[in-house]
């Protein structure tokens, strides 16, 4: 058998051991930069948590508020806008048409 021990030398041995303190140096600041980076994320979810819940609020008011005036709308409350009823309504039919027109209806 061919057994050769490989030695370290001395200054192959400060090379490793400044390459690891520097790659430890270098881990520990990208811990700290992950970690920084975070507790900011959770603080502005929190933040926008707490927007979209006054958001939310604020909506769910409104909605109400649209209801209850959509509740109040009357035929004679139209008629004072100045709305009126159609004697011959015009519609639009879905059939499906070849071709497209503009047409003008003058009364």
């Amino acid at each position: 058998m061919n057994n050769k021990i490989k030695t370290i030398s001395y200054n192959q041995r400060v090379y490793l051991f400044w390459g690891l303190v520097t790659i430890s140096i270098f881990s520990l600041f990208v811990y700290i930069y992950g970690i920084n980076t975070t507790i900011r994320n959770v603080a502005t979810r929190q933040e926008l948590e707490k927007q979209v819940a006054n958001i939310s609020v604020n909506f769910n008011s409104l909605e109400f508020t649209y209801i209850e005036l959509r509740n109040k709308i009357t035929m004679e409350l139209a008629y004072q806008y100045g709305f009126r009823e159609i004697e011959s309504p015009l519609y639009i039919s879905r059939a499906h048409s070849p071709s497209l027109s503009f047409n003008i209806i003058k009364r």
